[in-house]
């Protein structure tokens, strides 16, 4: 024979099911909350190995406002790029650069962390693939 739930055992389940839901909802936005971004401005040399080109030395100027980086790279011609962004030590943006044989555009993807004077990445264009790097600080 089953026995009626007093109503202290209906009360300990109602709270235990709003305690249920008020995890449920607060779990997923902890979980995908923005990683406080760190500050990634300065003046960084780059060394890059160019399918067909070979070794090359690039410069990144990143100028960083809260978590947004805006700079230029600067190499065989100068590509401004605005709209970055910055999560952790990562910032990531889009250069867009010129074929020299053709003129045609190019959107170059860049992908950096900085870790104190060292910067690593990778930049991603459809002619040129996926290519690592690494850089120090040269200012800033």
């Amino acid at each position: 024979m089953k026995r009626p739930l007093s109503s202290i055992s209906l009360w300990a389940l109602r709270l235990g099911l709003l305690a249920s839901f008020a995890l449920i909802w607060a779990v997923p936005g902890a979980l995908h909350a923005q990683a406080p971004c760190e500050d990634v401005s300065g003046i960084w040399t780059v060394d890059l190995d160019l399918p067909g080109s070979g070794q090359n030395q690039v410069t990144l100027t990143l100028d960083q406002t809260e978590c947004t980086v805006t700079g230029l790279v600067e190499g065989r011609n100068s590509t401004p790029f605005e709209d970055g962004r910055v999560e952790g030590s990562t910032a990531s943006f889009t250069a867009t650069a010129h074929n020299q044989a053709n003129g045609q555009a190019m959107a170059i993807v860049w992908t950096v962390t900085v870790d104190e004077d060292d910067l690593s990445g990778t930049l991603q264009s459809p002619m040129m693939g996926t290519i690592e790097f690494t850089g120090t600080r040269a200012e800033g």
